[in-house]
């Protein structure tokens, strides 16, 4: 699942590399005849999971400078498809590489397109993937890998041709500020495997009059170039020969320290060079892809697949690690739960021993419970008269001429009930009972005091000290917790009834009464406060 295939098709063989994390495991090569379309055949089938990236080294492809105005999204794609099917309209391997914008006003976008002219190289590998639903992620140009190769030579020359000596022949490739422009592919005669310096000197010739004639460069224009070789001697010698004869400045590229920095063993460039490029697009450096929707299907399944695959994993390990969590906690609760009954069997143990020798009851343990929770219901009726004293107190407080002799308390749900006080020495309380513009509730306790007081250093005036009185009562209903304050019994019965004794004249003679007085007191219940 994390391996790669990485396939390149020249015009005689393919060579097929696995990559794993980055790392050429393993390489074949298949010539291109029935024996090796079979061989790659068995090939496939022992590695169907893995990714499948194929690049072609032909010498059957095009590129064309395109520039558009700037467009994105939507319309940028529905431009480049209209040109590419005004370009290439019989091709299926096709595509268009951003290269950036222009410099002038406009800022056009400038693109290059790319494609396969002829696939008959190609089909026979092709027909094989797609017999065998192989997940093909894309079909490549080998120019295009260069253009990374080129980058990570650091060369900044603005005008450069690499020349790459390959399986398949001679490539040379036109950079223009680090960007690709066109690359050619020139088979090797065999009469010229040993006249090699001679072989780069007419390609580099056709190449550069190409160059001139499609105006990428001018005769004045200084064009390098980058010699890659395994044997520097000899990629020296072919640099001499070129910068001699054809007045362009070379620069040999020393392939084995190269192909060691990015892991890659240089032995196996001196019969396969074009692992290099596979190696480089193994390692993710992937160009624009050419290869049509229909081609690729199975990899977007085989991709969807694998996505699947990897939720389910993920999903059986959280389960699995959710499961192993619970049957953890269930361990643990039922630990804690055999320790609370040992505990409990402890408890119910002892107690059996303390209560064997408890005296026998006659009334049942129901009856018990009973009276336990009644005793509980009536303390929370319980009160004591600490709330109505403070009240008194707080009305007393601005009547210091008020003297409390005496305070019954009471919580009872009849407030019309009446004071039986024997010891109280005046007129008895004659008064009819009162209906109060108060609504109460025959199933709630009332707070209810008789106040009985008197008024000090009393010197005869009645009406003053009814007064006082009267003053004390209405002091005691502006608290919002009284309901009623009512005097009972006043100092002076004030009846025209009433019998007068004693002689104004002789003021000394005159006989003072204390004068005595009873207030009835109602607290509203606690929610009406």
């Amino acid at each position: 699942m994390f391996a790669k295939i990485i396939l390149c098709a020249s015009n005689f063989q393919l060579t097929a590399g696995i990559w794993s994390w980055g790392r050429l495991k393993s390489f074949k090569v298949f010539q291109n005849d029935l024996q090796g379309h079979q061989d790659f055949d068995n090939f496939i089938q022992e590695n169907l999971n893995s990714k499948i990236y194929l690049l072609a080294d032909t010498v059957e492809e095009d590129y064309r400078l395109e520039n558009f105005p700037h467009t994105s999204g939507k319309d940028r794609k529905e431009l480049i498809n209209r040109k590419l099917n005004q370009v290439y309209r019989n091709l299926d391997f096709r595509t268009a590489h951003y290269i950036g914008r222009e410099n002038d006003k406009r800022k056009d976008d400038r693109f290059l397109f790319l494609s396969l002219n002829s696939t008959e190289l190609l089909d026979g590998w092709l027909n094989i993937i797609e017999a065998r639903q192989a997940p093909l992620a894309g079909v490549y140009l080998l120019s295009m890998t260069s253009q990374v190769f080129l980058k990570r030579m650091n060369i900044k020359a603005s005008n450069v041709l690499l020349s790459e000596r390959l399986t398949s022949g001679l490539r040379q490739t036109y950079f223009q500020d680090g960007n690709l422009r066109i690359s050619r592919l020139a088979p090797v005669p065999s009469d010229m495997q040993k006249r090699k310096n001679y072989f780069y000197l007419i390609e580099t010739e056709k190449t550069r009059l190409y160059l001139i004639s499609q105006r990428f460069i001018n005769k004045e224009t200084q064009l390098g170039m980058v010699i890659p070789s395994l044997d520097l001697e000899d990629g020296q010698l072919i640099s001499k020969s070129v910068e001699q004869e054809q007045g362009i400045e070379c620069v040999t590229v020393d392939l084995n320290k190269f192909a060691r920095k990015r892991g890659l063993s240089p032995v196996l460039l001196e019969t396969n060079p074009e692992l290099l490029h596979m190696h480089l697009l193994a390692g993710g450096h992937l160009s624009d892809n050419l290869a049509p929707p229909s081609l690729i299907r199975f990899h977007k399944i085989n991709a969807l697949k694998n996505a699947i695959n990897i939720t389910s994993l993920v999903i059986l390990i959280m389960g699995l690690s959710l499961s192993a969590w619970y049957f953890n906690q269930i361990i643990s609760q039922s630990s804690e739960l055999d320790l609370v009954v040992s505990q409990r069997q402890n408890e119910e143990k002892k107690y059996q021993d303390v209560s064997k020798d408890f005296p026998d009851t006659p009334i049942e343990s129901s009856d018990l419970k009973a009276a336990v929770e009644l005793n509980e219901a009536i303390r929370g009726y319980r009160k004591t008269p600490e709330n109505m004293m403070q009240i008194i107190s707080n009305a007393i407080n601005s009547i210091p001429e008020i003297q409390i002799n005496r305070l019954r308390w009471m919580q009872t749900n009849e407030i019309n009930i009446k004071d039986e006080d024997k010891t109280f020495i005046s007129q008895k309380d004659t008064a009819p009972v009162k209906s109060y513009n108060f609504s109460t509730d025959s199933h709630t306790l009332y707070e209810l005091a008789f106040v009985n007081g008197e008024i000090k250093n009393f010197n005869g005036d009645y009406r003053s000290a009814l007064n006082t009185v009267n003053k004390f009562a209405e002091q005691l209903k502006s608290d919002p917790s009284v309901a009623i304050a009512e005097v009972v019994q006043a100092p002076v019965n004030v009846s025209s009834f009433s019998n007068l004794q004693g002689s104004t004249v002789d003021e000394t003679t005159s006989q003072h009464y204390a004068a005595l007085f009873k207030i009835k007191v109602v607290l509203k219940k606690a929610g009406d406060q």
